[in-house]
């Protein structure tokens, strides 16, 4: 009976295990795929070191404005975009945790210096790494705080409280503002559309024989011969000269004219010898790619040539100059190209009169994609030479439009309208901070060192007086005067 006794419950025992085998296995496969769910949690780190976790709540979602208006029973809820994931971690530190010594299989030391690690990772700069028990590894966390609790009765064990926040990628402001490299996109883009129209114009006039390249030349020359007007222009040579160090540089103006702050003076040991035959040489580069551009013009048919030395020359007539101002004169001058028309009649004389059309207005487009470029080196003096530079450039850039839609060129179209959004945008930006010009008026004739400590309570805005105000000698300014108001 013994025997049987003890048989029986041996076998009651056994089923009862298998029962709670089986109830395990089941749950174990209701929540993991045959895994149980406890195992499947990751071990916590914070900066590498590692904790036991108590509870750990994530903050998600979308950030939003909520707008509401008078009479209006809803609100309009404004998407602003994803919101940082932020965690709250309770976890604790145990002295000697048996757990986490297996965790890399290296001890996890005292509890006291598994604090102190905890404190250097939260007080570190910058973002570190978490591994959450079900998220795994998160990249880029900061630490917003850290709590830590030491009690009497816990022994050797701290609980912590620690606020943790998903940062994002640090973004600055490029050294080039956004509008100056818009500007310098969108005259790209312009020359590309400018030679693309120009290759679908003449597509089928250049088969038409000699007399529409020997057009095609004389079209190149007319353009070349307003350039070399311009770099052979008086003031273009006073503008290198006006950044010559000392007075007469501030008075000549020119080089130096803006408000930017920068005197664009040259080295003081710098003659006026020097810098005549810089300008010079500048001439002599701009007949250079004068040349280049002519030579590619006798053969249109290579159009990707042609275009490069049309670049090439305006490109070096905006170098010719050493004042922005002027730089900005003397490529204006080439964007209002307008040949001769061609006075034979026939094919013939429909083909070549497509040639010249189709050319100048590729050269004209070059030169509006050189303008706009030249531009984001123009610092405006007031808010009126901002507006009067920028009515002048908006005003070639519509009168193109105008010659580009009506030929159905839309390549050149589209990207003029570009160009002048980006050319607007970039005059305003900059031009927005400029103050006002004003009339001042004064009872004898001061000096501008008084004048400038008197009307802006500043003596080293002087020489911006002087050369705005462009007296005979700045010890004696004229009694009314127009110059910046603040």
């Amino acid at each position: 009976m013994a025997s049987g006794t003890t048989s029986n419950a041996l076998s009651v025992a056994g089923s009862i295990g298998g029962v709670a085998a089986a109830v395990g296995n089941l749950t174990g496969s209701i929540q993991g795929g045959g895994t149980r769910w406890e195992d499947a949690l990751r071990p916590a780190r914070f900066g590498g070191v590692p904790f036991g976790v108590e509870s750990v709540r994530m903050s998600a979602g979308r950030k939003t404005s909520i707008h509401t208006y008078p009479f209006r029973d809803d609100a309009w809820v404004e998407d602003l975009g994803k919101k940082s994931r932020q965690f709250e971690v309770i976890g604790f530190l145990v002295e000697d945790d048996i757990l986490l010594k297996t965790v890399g299989g290296a001890p996890v030391g005292s509890v006291v210096s598994q604090r102190n690690d905890l404190l250097a990772v939260c007080e570190d700069p910058g973002a570190t790494i978490l591994e959450h028990p079900t998220l795994g590894t998160i990249k880029n966390v900061v630490c917003l705080s850290v709590d830590i609790t030491e009690r009497r009765d816990l022994g050797r064990v701290f609980e912590f409280r620690l606020s943790l926040i998903v940062s994002g990628q640090q973004l600055f402001p490029t050294a080039t503002s956004s509008t100056e490299s818009n500007n310098e996109q969108q005259a790209a883009a312009t020359g590309i559309a400018a030679l693309a129209d120009f290759v679908k114009t003449t597509a089928s006039s250049i088969s038409a024989g000699a007399a529409v390249v020997q057009q095609a030349v004389s079209t190149a020359v007319g353009w070349y011969q307003i350039g070399v007007t311009a770099v052979n222009d008086v003031k273009r040579l006073m503008g290198a000269i006006s950044t010559l160090a000392g007075n007469f540089g501030n008075l000549v103006g020119g080089g130096n004219s803006g408000i930017s702050g920068s005197n664009r003076q040259a080295p003081s040991t710098q003659t006026a010898s020097g810098l005549l035959a810089a300008a010079s040489a500048a001439r002599a580069s701009v007949l250079t790619a004068g040349a280049a551009f002519q030579t590619a013009a006798a053969n249109p048919s290579d159009s990707a040539t042609l275009g490069a030395a049309a670049q090439a020359f305006v490109a070096a007539i905006a170098a010719s100059a050493t004042a922005p101002s002027d730089a900005v004169r003397l490529v204006s001058g080439l964007t209002q190209y307008s040949p001769t028309p061609v006075a034979q009649t026939g094919s013939i004389g429909t083909a070549m009169s497509t040639m010249q059309t189709a050319l100048a207005a590729m050269v004209r487009r070059y030169a509006l994609a050189q303008l706009a470029v030249t531009l984001t080196t123009y610092q405006p003096s007031s808010q009126q030479d901002a507006d009067s530079v920028l009515a002048s450039a908006v005003g070639l850039i519509d009168a193109e439009s105008d010659i580009a839609g009506d030929a159905g060129d839309d390549n050149a179209y589209q990207a003029l309208r570009r160009l002048r959004q980006a050319v607007v945008a970039d005059l305003a930006t900059r031009g927005a901070d400029t103050a006002a010009i004003s009339t001042f008026s004064f009872n004898a004739n001061l000096p501008s060192l008084v004048l400038a400590n008197r009307i802006y309570r500043d003596p080293t805005r002087e020489q911006q007086l002087v050369r705005q105000v462009a007296p005979r000698h700045p010890l004696f300014m004229p009694t009314t005067f127009k110059a910046l108001a603040k």
